[in-house]
């Protein structure tokens, strides 16, 4: 039985190209990888993301519930803030990375983009001493993605007060939306959740107040080298024998709050130190794009693999790729060569946030 979107008629009525993602139809192209890539780069586009999970967490021992299972802390926020966090195996290992709204007081909401049933079963087996409901949300998700998407959505809401990181529940013109200054192109963007009576409207509604910037949907085709571009994580880069700490999230943990699951598995991977770690890097030959599990060399030596599929950035004009590497040679401005369709090309380890670094352009 195929897993359709709220979106998913949309999709087809604009010609989508449509891809088969765990089981979910999926657009991958509407137009070019390149147009709609430079769509949201240059103006703004939207992309729909209602198969990632949603999952609400509520009940009077909400806070401390998520407290004891996250690894980030939730008193750096407060209700109408989110924040990025993890949830851990007792081993290290990685449930799922999540972003976490605080909704009201005792009320947040867990989104994530991997197994639905992976992350509930295990937060519910966690909350058996709490007080507290784990209940999956059917919302429709767009995403706009831009540096005009403030723009648009101005026309119909008030974002003056929706600062980087926020959300907030409002109307767009009349429909009822959950709205949060989020995303994972490394743009200005906002995540925008419907109930999947309102998605067409919500849809239709983001097209007519974008027709001066010509917005449009983009698909997952045109997402990816957008999210390569500023380092961002997916599941198949959580390689085997990797922690927050080889993946370079460590600054997600608050090892100074207090137990949290998994803590005491990271202590000890610190302590011991690391073997591998998560790099970027750059290919020599910009028409050689890597493959997921393509190897690293170095004399002759396998010292690292790639994690996922590399990407050609039409914004750095380089093919750019993510793999583990031995930690003796995870080093920046390090050369070793990409095996890849029985040819060696050569590559340099870089750090893995190659558009805007700093973050400027995303909390702007």
């Amino acid at each position: 039985m195929k897993l359709l979107t709220p979106f998913y008629g949309k999709h087809l009525e604009h010609g989508a190209k449509m891809v088969d993602v765990r089981g979910w139809p999926l657009p991958s192209i509407y137009t070019s990888i390149e147009e709609e890539y430079r769509m949201v780069r240059e103006r703004a586009g939207f992309i729909d993301y209602s198969f990632q999970y949603t999952l609400a967490v509520g009940g009077k021992d909400s806070f401390s519930f998520l407290q004891k299972v996250l690894v980030n802390d939730l008193r750096k926020i407060h209700p109408g803030k989110a924040i990025y966090s993890s949830l851990l195996y007792e081993t290290g290992k990685m449930v799922n990375d999540a972003v976490v709204f605080w909704v009201e007081e005792n009320l947040f909401i867990i989104v994530g983009g991997r197994n639905k049933m992976e992350a509930s079963a295990w937060l519910k087996k966690n909350a058996q001493d709490f007080d507290v409901s784990i209940v999956a949300i059917n919302y429709g998700l767009l995403c706009l993605q831009g540096p005009k998407s403030r723009e648009v959505l101005q026309k119909a809401i008030d974002l003056q007060d929706l600062s980087y990181f926020s959300l907030k529940q409002d109307n767009l013109g009349d429909i009822p939306v959950l709205i949060a200054r989020v995303g994972f192109t490394g743009e200005l963007g906002y995540e925008l959740y419907v109930h999947p009576e309102y998605a067409h409207e919500l849809w239709d509604t983001i097209i007519e107040l974008g027709k001066e910037y010509n917005v449009g949907p983009y698909g997952l085709a045109a997402s990816r080298p957008l999210s390569v571009e500023k380092g961002y994580i997916t599941g198949a880069d959580l390689y085997e024998g990797s922690t927050l700490l080889e993946l370079g999230l460590g600054w997600t943990v608050a090892f100074d709050k207090g137990d949290f699951t998994g803590k005491e598995a990271l202590l000890k991977r610190k302590t011991e130190g690391l073997k591998t770690k998560w790099m970027g890097f750059e290919v020599s030959d910009p028409k050689v794009v890597a493959s997921a599990k393509d190897r690293l060399v170095k004399g002759g030596k396998v010292v690292g693999q790639v994690t996922s599929n590399g990407v050609y950035s039409f914004t750095i004009g380089k093919s750019l790729g993510q793999a583990w590497v031995e930690i003796e040679y995870a080093n920046e401005g390090e050369e070793l060569e990409l095996e890849h369709d029985d040819r060696r090309t050569k590559i340099k380890l870089t750090q893995r946030k190659w558009y805007d670094p700093e973050g400027k352009i995303v909390k702007g």
